[in-house]
């Protein structure tokens, strides 16, 4: 009787043994990225993800493994153990109003002692790129010792508090359009697409406005730079708004691409002129031939900003 005991309790071990492995051969770490730190960030700004490991043994998370969409930034981790990491978005440069986020971490990231790798399919959720505010100007300074807080009389025009005294407030007089110094603005839409195949095509509008009126609009080939590729460069459409559409794309897989429009493209009835450039969003150039697997994408600073 003891030694039939005895039999099944090793053959109890053996079996939770062969479980245990036949579990953990079959079970895949995952990966899960939190919500950013905040839903906007000034250009130059830092933005944080936190990254939770679950059923990982060993992990190994490098700037290097993370791809951002929408922006460029400086990438760096912290932290350690096997259950979380905190990726670090420090010097986010973009466009104004593009919704930037994690698109991909790469494979093998995090592993667990069967040696499977971790997976992270989809995206993180994103943010917003506004533009820098800014600084408050500080209290002005009146040399006075009151420390009330004394403000200087204003000049009202020779109405007194006590009366009319006869005098009416002039209307304010028309600017005339020489007074006119706003120059005129310029925004890019959406590209069309954020991923295009060697060989194919991509757009994306321009839009002029003035606070008065669009003089003329003097955009051309010239006024375009393509960053990390080349393509066949066509302008189209009349009036405050102008289609830019790239086709025949090539170049080296891997990297972010984006495309940067010159200033002084367009001036308003005074002789002023757009004074600011302005970048689209990044996009990736991916071949049909490839699997394109998030993997294979190796961010190259040749070809972004």
């Amino acid at each position: 009787m003891k030694k039939i005991l005895y039999v099944l309790i090793i053959l109890t071990v053996v079996l939770t043994c062969v479980l245990t492995v036949n579990i953990n051969a079959v079970v895949i770490p995952r990966v899960g990225i939190a919500t950013p730190s905040s839903g906007t960030v000034e250009v130059g700004g830092t933005i944080r993800y936190t990254v939770t490991f679950r059923g990982a043994t060993s992990v190994n998370l490098k700037p290097s493994d993370v791809g951002i969409t929408g922006a460029s930034a400086n990438i760096s981790i912290e932290g350690g153990g096997n259950e979380q990491r905190v990726i670090v978005l420090s010097n986010i440069q973009g466009s104004v109003g593009s919704k930037v986020y994690i698109s991909w971490l790469a494979g093998g990231v995090a592993s667990n002692s069967a040696g499977n790798s971790a997976e992270f399919n989809g995206r993180s959720s994103y943010f917003t790129i506004v533009a820098t505010q800014a600084p408050a100007p500080a209290p002005g300074n009146n040399n006075n010792n009151n420390s009330g807080g004394y403000l200087p009389p204003v000049d009202n025009g020779g109405y007194n508090n006590s009366g009319d005294n006869g005098q009416s407030e002039a209307p304010a007089e028309e600017p005339k359009e020489d007074d006119d110094k706003e120059n005129p603005k310029m925004k890019l839409g959406d590209l069309s697409s954020t991923s295009v195949q060697k060989g194919e095509a991509i757009s994306f509008e321009v839009k002029y406005s003035d606070n008065k009126e669009i003089d003329k609009v003097t955009l051309s080939k010239k006024d375009i730079t393509l960053y990390g590729f080349t393509a066949d460069i066509q302008i189209t459409g009349d009036g405050t708004t102008r289609k830019v559409t790239l086709s025949n794309i090539q170049g080296n897989l891997g990297g972010l691409k984006y495309i940067r429009v010159a200033k002084e493209t367009a001036q308003d009835k005074a002789g002023n002129k757009v004074q600011e450039k302005a970048d689209t969003a990044m996009f990736r150039l991916i071949d049909k031939d490839t699997k394109n697997k998030p993997a294979d994408w190796i961010e190259n600073p040749n070809t972004g900003r």
